[in-house]
């Protein structure tokens, strides 16, 4: 072959091309490659799509809230963060969505930054070619929802038993889901308003921690190096070693002064970035100031970002995070490089207040703000158009729908 002809990507040998496919860290990856061309297609198999995992319910049969009647169980999917850029578009134009199978094997659009369906734009098209974007897994979640089995009991009763049996805050699982086989596979869970459980694989029921540790209420859960941790609103922070049979708990920092009401005056996120986990506080500058109008630039809310340090068992403050982009959500946060958004500053966190895309899906809601380390002030997403352009307006092939 001419050194200058063009390669002869379908001639690629089977092994070398077995070979490539194998590496590849995502589902997506292995999709984008079956599509460069007939021959690779014909080759590779379809990835597994992402199992749905069937949880007991309910959780606490105990509560007294649970109604007898109610009968179900709960569902684990995984929810997937990609940024999107088609690659003959000037000037360049990246998009941030997140994608969930249901587990009627729907596919559907949610709020990037919340667990709800984008309203409107709920729906993906059938036939999507990969091969007119660069497609980049960003990042998982985890959902726990409840599946109703059998006729419902009275609609009414339903609220008191989201609040209290049904309702999961926040999930983390033990390994990816191509390991849900084995034994060691365990979830984490926050539910009844702050409480939590865990379940390994193949159990008939859950493990409640607060057996142990009674009265304390947790903000977040994540997975990290082995390891559950989980803390709560007063700032105390425990480990759990799945790989244990009893989930040893263990303290790794002590709780705070508690001051305030309620959650007093911080929300607590854990995140894990590589083999780093991040606690950020969010929390009002003036703790009675707790709603902002539509007409101001500015919130009055502020950030602290602090990075584990299990040999010292304490949280480290760091003064920012560089070059790097923080998106915190309800259930979905995850850190990314600003180089690789280059028309973007980094040393920032995109938040969620309340309902990220806003009402009708038209785009991010006027709750949704960006917090600066540099001058430490947050301020409208909105303010930002570079940053709001990520998530609105969407891709010419997302329709809305009535």
């Amino acid at each position: 072959m001419d050194s200058t002809s063009p390669p002869q990507w379908s001639s690629l040998p089977s092994d070398l091309l077995f070979n490539i496919a194998s590496i590849l860290g995502t589902r997506i990856d292995l999709l984008s490659l079956r599509a460069v061309c007939n021959s690779w297609r014909s080759s590779l198999s379809l990835p597994p799509k992402t199992p749905l995992v069937k949880l007991p319910f309910p959780i606490d049969p105990n509560n007294p809230n649970l109604n007898p009647n109610r009968h179900g169980h709960f569902a684990l999917s995984e929810s997937f963060s990609y940024s999107l850029e088609p690659i003959n578009r000037d000037p360049k134009r990246t998009w941030l969505i997140k994608i969930q199978e249901s587990e009627s094997g729907n596919v559907i659009l949610k709020d990037p930054l919340a667990r709800h369906p984008v309203a409107g734009l709920d729906r993906l098209p059938k036939v999507l070619n990969l091969l007119d974007y660069r497609v980049k897994e960003i990042s998982k979640g985890y959902y726990v929802e409840f599946v109703e089995q059998g006729k419902a009991p009275y609609p009414s009763i339903f609220v008191n038993e989201m609040k209290s049996c049904i309702s999961i805050k926040q999930v983390a699982v033990s390994s990816s889901f191509d390991k849900i086989g084995d034994d060691g596979f365990v979830v984490m869970v926050i539910y009844n308003g702050g409480k939590l459980a865990l379940w390994r694989m193949g159990d008939d029921k859950w493990s409640s921690v607060n057996d142990i540790l009674e009265g304390y209420v947790y903000d977040s859960v994540a997975y990290s190096n082995g390891k559950f941790f989980a803390i709560d609103v007063n700032g105390l922070t425990i480990s759990i070693d799945p790989a244990k049979a009893s989930f040893e708990i263990m303290e790794v920092a002590p709780a705070e002064p508690r001051s305030g009401f309620g959650h007093g005056d911080k929300f607590k996120y854990l995140v894990k970035w590589f083999s780093d986990l991040f606690l950020i506080e969010k929390y009002h500058e003036d703790l009675f100031y707790w709603s902002e109008s539509d007409d101001e630039d500015d919130y009055h809310i502020k950030f602290k970002i602090y990075k584990m340090n299990e040999e010292e068992c304490d949280w480290v403050e760091m003064d920012g995070l560089k070059d790097a982009v923080l998106f915190l959500g309800d259930g979905c946060s995850f850190f990314v490089w600003a180089k690789d958004f280059a028309w973007w500053k980094g040393n920032c966190i995109c938040f969620l207040n309340y309902l990220f895309m806003g009402a009708g899906g038209d785009g991010p809601g006027p709750k949704a703000g960006i917090f600066d380390f540099e001058d430490g002030i947050s301020r409208k997403l909105s303010k930002f158009s570079s940053c709001s352009k990520l998530f609105w307006p969407p891709p010419s092939w997302l329709k809305h729908y009535p």
